[in-house]
């Protein structure tokens, strides 16, 4: 109760609005099994009040969730929440395990369980930085020629982990190749026009601004394709940029640029910004 009041007296006071609360599934918690529909409920349910409490309407769920969702569905009417299961990499519009969520959210027809795109499923290259990083991890050059040459080609991420290896055992390889392959995705932005009717929420992954546009991920096409399908919901800046705490950039003129690159998007489709 005391966090809940010195949450919202502190968003009253800076002018904030709570648009998405992030719940976690954790469905492999314990060491021997994964977690029952009855334990995912049970592990979700004080998630969602808390969502409720701090003055949230929407939760984002993982797709984990989906064990529990038929019973979390009254507590979300309850409660007034909306319950969407983020499409993060490599969740893409046209992968098996989207169309099974997707097929999950129809089944249903609430308008309390939806989906929340996130950015990262529509990238146009490997970012800049974490190329960076894996130079800095002393992973050799023709290593990441061959990532790229794999990641532009589609390739699914157990062939690409193995060719990867092969051609060099360094042992820093298959963690940054796994993540690249868990963050940078190929769907086209057009297709959220096959999902229009479910997107409740939308998280703007970006990783950097480079005179003003954000050169890893297509902004642009995204911004218009949600123009178009007529969504009018929040998008959440939401900058993967560990690395530049340590070098003292300043990430909030990045997140400031990133939402005014967006805003300037939104008035090239002719739709005003809020």
């Amino acid at each position: 109760p005391e966090f809940s009041r010195r949450f919202r007296s502190n968003v009253e006071r800076f002018g904030l609005t709570p648009t998405a609360y992030g719940a976690y599934a954790d469905p492999f918690m314990l060491p021997d099994r994964s977690l029952t529909p009855d334990e995912a409920f049970e592990y979700m349910l004080p998630q969602m009040h808390s969502a409720a409490e701090l003055g949230f309407p929407v939760v984002r769920l993982q797709a984990f969730s989906d064990i529990a969702a038929e019973r979390l569905l009254p507590v979300a009417e309850r409660l007034g929440l909306r319950m969407g299961y983020e499409l993060h990499v490599p969740l893409m519009i046209d992968a098996p395990r989207t169309q099974e969520l997707i097929r999950q959210v129809e089944s249903f027809a609430s308008p309390h369980l939806g989906l929340v795109p996130d950015a990262g499923i529509f990238a146009r290259r490997i970012s800049i930085r974490i190329l960076e990083q894996a130079r800095r991890d002393g992973i050799p050059e023709h290593v990441l020629t061959l990532a790229l040459r794999l990641w532009d080609a589609h390739t699914p991420i157990d062939d690409a982990l193995a060719q990867l290896t092969a051609a060099d055992p360094h042992p820093a390889i298959l963690t940054w190749a796994g993540m690249v392959w868990d963050h940078f995705g190929w769907s086209a932005p057009e297709e959220l026009e096959r999902i229009a009717r479910h997107v409740i929420h939308v998280h703007g992954k970006f990783y950097e601004m480079v005179d003003g546009d954000e050169p890893t991920v297509l902004y642009e096409r995204m911004t218009h394709a949600l123009m178009r399908i007529g969504y009018r919901g929040w998008l959440s800046s939401e900058y993967e940029g560990s690395l530049d705490v340590v070098e003292g950039r300043d990430t909030f003129a990045l997140v400031q640029a990133h939402q005014q690159m967006i805003r300037r998007y939104m008035g090239t489709f002719g739709l005003k910004p809020r």
